[in-house]
């Protein structure tokens, strides 16, 4: 009974904090920007640098023609939390995987902090909610300077709950249904016997395009698939202003949502270029080169419809990357910030992604969980035609800090 009584009485003080430190900041009409220091600039890189580690180490397995969808924003955040508990050589290894070296501990909180507090206010015509939670069994207390770490840089809902009651699951899995507008409806489907902790990032965005598609407009045509046949599926068409950008790899379009403070970029392979091939080859330092030598024209541009969800397991993705003393390889992971007598490892990390692409605009939403178990110019002058398999992502156009990014193969197919 001791450490159920603890444990609450850390949950009831973070709370009442959480509570005492909230203010009314609505943005307003306009919206607002986002105005990093040369710090965080740089961390947002990182973090876009870390985009492309995990988007080539998932390729590293043949996607066989199917649609893959990660949200490395929400990856990052999971685990920003969690190694605030690691320590010795695995928070180095957790701080080398997610481009976390090079910033003290401080700065990543504060960071993060920010990044949850000022972007869902930047564009009053675009929705994003960044959610963030702790889930305890209710005999494990942790350390209540991990707690507040992460209640206090990411907002962080801490409760303890009793995971041998298969209602517990189902409370963690009403908090996701909540954080992503039901389009995420669960991430946990059974919590084992030796899982303590469960820290879970859910991000939600859905915006209107800056340029709607005419619904009157949609008609079927045809879609160009990896292995050279085709197939029939509905294309929005429009007319925008795009930011275009031809390269010896990529033709690339940034279509921009509401007021231009979001926006989707698709790159198309060259002809000589396959979409595995192009988007392994995608580095920070090409991506920068292609945000930077974007420019602005006017087309009609004519792509696809599609809606999908993903989901898949990064124990080995992060694993190869450098992470695997964290899940207990090579040696004993130490844990020992969240609980001091330590024992503990990362069980999962499992990453939950959707995507609705229509005329009116775009929706999306991403579920990060990390169980924590115990050790025993001018115009173009063709229009825009999207009829082959293509990489995407949604950014913010001032930092360009990645929220989602995937590749479609085929937009019929809804996972």
């Amino acid at each position: 009974m001791k450490k159920n009584s603890t444990l609450f009485l850390i949950i009831a003080v973070l709370m009442l904090n959480a509570t005492s430190c909230k203010k009314n900041n609505k943005p307003s009409a306009e919206g607002k920007e986002l105005i990093l220091t040369e710090r965080e600039q740089q961390k947002a890189e990182a973090d876009n640098a870390f985009t492309f580690k995990l988007f080539k180490e998932t390729l590293s397995k043949p996607l066989a023609g199917k649609n893959l969808m990660l949200s490395p924003l929400s990856v990052s955040m999971a685990l920003g939390m969690t190694s605030n508990g690691s320590n010795g050589t695995t928070l180095e290894s957790i701080r080398n995987t997610m481009e976390f070296k090079g910033f003290t501990e401080t700065e990543l909180n504060s960071y993060y902090h920010k990044i949850i507090t000022e972007l869902p206010q930047l564009d009053p015509k675009a929705s994003l909610k960044i959610a963030n939670s702790i889930w305890c069994r209710n005999t494990f207390s942790p350390l209540p300077a991990f707690l507040k770490v992460n209640a206090d840089n990411y907002n962080a809902a801490v409760e303890g709950l009793d995971f041998s009651n298969p209602a517990a699951k189902d409370k963690i899995n009403n908090w996701v249904n909540t954080s992503t507008n039901g389009k995420i409806p669960t991430i946990i489907e059974s919590i084992g016997p030796s899982i303590v902790m469960y820290l879970i990032n859910a991000v939600y965005f859905k915006s209107e395009w800056k340029y709607k598609f005419d619904k009157n407009r949609t008609a079927k045509s045809d879609f160009s698939l990896g292995d050279g046949s085709k197939i029939q599926t509905d294309f929005m068409v429009a007319k925008a202003d795009v930011n275009y950008l031809s390269s010896a790899d990529a033709v690339l379009y940034e279509l921009p949502y509401g007021n231009e403070k979001y926006s989707m970029v698709i790159a198309l392979p060259a002809a000589n270029t396959g979409i595995n091939e192009l988007a392994i080859s995608i580095t920070t330092t090409k991506w920068k080169n292609w945000m930077t030598g974007l420019r602005k024209i006017g087309a009609e541009i004519k792509m696809p419809k599609f809606k999908f969800s993903y989901e898949s397991k990064l124990n080995d993705p992060l694993i190869n990357l450098g992470m695997g003393i964290a899940f207990g390889k090579n040696g004993s992971a130490d844990f020992s910030r969240i609980s001091a007598g330590g024992g503990l490892q990362i069980d999962e990390v499992k990453h939950k992604t959707f995507i609705e692409v229509n005329e009116s605009g775009t929706e999306a939403a991403a579920v990060t969980s990390v169980g924590i178990e115990l050790t025993s110019a001018p115009g173009v002058a063709t229009p825009i035609l999207i009829d082959r398999p293509f990489v995407f992502a949604i950014r913010e156009m001032k930092t360009g800090l990645i929220l989602f990014t995937g590749i479609i193969n085929n937009p019929l197919l809804d996972k």
